[in-house]
């Protein structure tokens, strides 16, 4: 694996607050989602091997949160920087935000129905992408998302939940 520069990163305190003092790393990821097909499609990149993780499958896009920046702006940033996606605020749901014991994370859901989008894979940091159906992302995140990542993303049961008993009740889903 080759050397990464590390970026500055915004440190959040246990009340997830920002604070330069405190111990954990900002982060947010966009988990993308659509209906295809009768079916609930989630989307998972392949980190790029010079990257830190390379080679794991991880969250559609994301990372860490620069300084000055809030999660939602780092979100948008990362989908440009990973896929070559601009979104606007408005195409996100949040999720969820949760501390591990290192990081802050901020879990935003973006609904691709019906959207030609053309994603630009950056291959600095994105080797992939792939579309995987809801009913077989258990299977999928226990064979391909390898640890540390799966360990590192405890979201994955609660993005579950919310895909199944919020996301596909309200397909078309509005901001809030």
């Amino acid at each position: 694996m080759g050397d990464v520069e590390e970026k500055p990163s915004q440190h959040y305190n246990l009340l997830g607050q920002p604070d330069p003092n405190g111990s954990l790393e900002g982060g947010a990821c966009i988990w993308f989602v659509k209906h295809e097909d009768d079916k609930t499609l989630v989307l998972f990149q392949k980190r790029s091997e010079n990257i830190q993780f390379g080679g794991f499958y991880d969250a559609s896009t994301g990372g860490h949160i620069d300084e000055g920046e809030d999660p939602l702006t780092a979100a948008l940033r990362e989908a440009r920087e990973e896929i070559g996606m601009d979104l606007n605020p408005e195409e996100l749901r949040l999720v969820c935000s949760y501390a591990t014991d290192r990081k802050y994370i901020t879990v935003y859901l973006s609904d691709r129905t019906g959207k030609n989008d053309e994603l630009k894979l950056n291959p600095e940091e994105v080797e992939q992408v792939e579309w995987i159906a809801l009913d077989d992302l258990d299977m999928f995140i226990r064979a391909r998302v390898k640890p540390p990542l799966r360990e590192l993303v405890p979201h994955l049961p609660v993005l579950r939940y919310y895909i199944d008993n919020i996301y596909n009740e309200n397909s078309e889903f509005e901001s809030e």
